[in-house]
């Protein structure tokens, strides 16, 4: 293992050095700063110690503000916070912001701050390696480290929003986005930034809506020690966390008339002043914003700048409703499965034809948020009865809002629905098969007996219908490789060549 590299954090020059000599003659790589404001410019220039020991008390920006910071450029950070004393309103904050352990500083006779000093960073490098191999795993399975779900699709709807990402990723434009609650704005935000040349800095999201007013502006700008009651120290805001990076204004639209005007100062000049600052922050941060409010509307009633909207909307991207992008079900609902499967160690779950079914005619006024939801209830419940049983509720509760007939629920009749083409699906995730229901080689489906189908039965068969069809379209896509396949897949060779018995797959088309 290569050694460690460790960043020491203090405003006390001579207790750093005293601090630097004990690390290394430890076998530890050290560098000091004397600021939280210099190691945060370390950090944003591509630094990435392996432990920060931050001193609690210093000038100018203190030590959990520095955390807040550290927290937003390199969240993997493992941070040991440093103090002459133990003040348990100070620790219990640092643990909230995330530290990784909070000890006094060494410097007692007996050496018992070193050793205390040292389980701290032993133990942060411990959790380090822990949090490394979580993230591998995930990208294995093909999660997203920031919890979004991938920004795929494969169907009409969505071919213009990705042709224009591919547009429009490579420079600074300003973009806004627009559609309903829960579409997926903020994950398309985060495509656009993760193809840019600002990828290696941050991507900071604010929710205008979040906040009321006068925390939103501090929130946006940061302010000064004493700039208003209960400011007790200096703050920096999202914009200065976002340097060199993207920022997105969530809900744009709530945002009051005031704010609006020094947002598009910003966006004119790329500079602010923080509240309770007559200095200007010079800042290069790319703004992209998102809305489900009708700007043009709020225009009108004079509720929104047109200056500020004629500023965003350089280039707009609507993003369509769930219902209008049903191609992209069944790849959401495997990568949910997943994802939570994983995430509360509960075992995977394949849904069966009459939940599929009902997933796919089901109408999402919630849209990719609500299916996360349901997809989340699913996997921890590990009952489908209860989600068949509350899509009937809101089907119904729907139906009566709109004033018409409950819909009769779907009967568990045969799908056909076409397997989504894997353009933008990642290679470490299967696209969800929905097949038809098995045949050819395929095990028939059980015919009826004298008390009716069972259920559970037919969903065994289904599901060997659709793994026969994963199987041949990966077999497929690699040209008959098998062990690539395997490795698509995420079985072992020797599963797949069970599988494909099973299946009734043998060798490629005339071979």
């Amino acid at each position: 293992m290569s050694t460690a590299t460790l960043a020491i954090v203090d405003d006390d020059q001579q207790f750093a050095e005293y601090l630097q000599t004990l690390l290394r003659s430890r076998g530890y790589e050290t560098q000091a700063f004397d600021s939280g404001d210099a190691l945060l410019a370390a950090l944003r220039q591509g630094a990435v110690p392996d432990v920060i020991l931050l001193d609690v008390l210093m000038p100018g920006l203190d030590g959990l503000e520095t955390l807040r910071a550290i927290r937003l450029v390199h969240p993997a950070a493992q941070v040991v916070m440093l103090s002459g004393g133990q003040t348990p309103a100070t620790i219990v904050e640092a643990v909230r912001l995330g530290a990784t352990d909070y000890v006094v500083k060494p410097g007692d006779p007996d050496g018992v701050g070193e050793v205390a000093l040292e389980a701290a960073i032993r133990n942060a490098l411990e959790r380090l390696s822990l949090t490394t191999e979580v993230a591998r795993l995930r990208t294995q399975v093909g999660h997203d480290p920031d919890g979004a779900q991938p920004c795929w699709s494969s169907g009409k709807a969505m071919q213009p929003v990705m042709t224009m990402i591919d547009r429009v990723a490579d420079n600074d434009i300003s973009v806004l986005l627009r559609g309903e609650s829960g579409v997926g704005k903020e994950v398309i935000a985060r495509e656009i930034h993760r193809r840019s040349p600002r990828r290696a800095n941050p991507f900071v999201k604010v929710n205008c809506a979040a906040l009321p007013a006068e925390l939103l502006e501090s929130e946006l700008f940061g302010h000064e020690r004493g700039a208003f009651t209960g400011a007790a120290s200096t703050r920096i805001g999202k914009f200065e966390f976002a340097q060199n990076g993207t920022i997105l204004l969530d809900e744009i639209g709530e945002m009051p008339l005031a704010l609006q005007a020094k947002i598009l100062h910003v966006l004119q000049d790329r500079e602010f002043t923080k509240l309770g600052s007559n200095r200007s922050v010079e800042v290069d941060v790319r703004i992209m914003a998102a809305t489900n409010r009708d700007l043009e509307a709020m225009m009108r009633a004079g509720t929104f700048r047109e200056d500020l909207y004629y500023r965003l909307q350089v280039i707009e991207i609507h993003v369509p409703p769930l219902r209008e992008r049903r191609e992209e079900i069944p790849q959401l609902i495997e990568f949910f499965l997943l994802k939570f499967a994983s995430l509360y160690r509960r075992p995977p779950v394949r849904p069966s034809l009459v939940l599929q079914e009902n997933l796919l005619t089901y109408e999402w006024p919630g849209n990719i948020r609500e299916l996360e939801n349901m997809m989340k209830r699913l996997v921890v419940l590990q009952d489908e009865n209860l989600i068949l049983a509350e899509i009937g509720r809101l089907r119904t509760a729907r139906a009566a809002a709109d004033g018409a007939a409950a819909p009769a629920p779907p009967s568990p009749a045969p799908l056909a629905v076409a397997r989504p083409a894997a353009a933008y699906a990642p290679a470490s995730v299967v696209p969800f098969p929905v097949p038809a229901l098995p045949g050819g080689h395929a095990a028939a489906i059980p015919a009826p007996g004298p008390d009716g189908v069972n259920l559970q039965e037919l969903a065994r068969h289904a599901a060997m219908g659709a793994e026969k069809e994963a199987i041949q379209h990966a077999l497929e896509r690699f040209r008959w490789n098998r062990r690539k396949t395997a490795e698509y897949l995420q079985v072992s060779y020797k599963t797949l060549l069970n599988k494909m018995k099973e299946c009734g797959i043998s060798e490629a088309p005339g071979a």
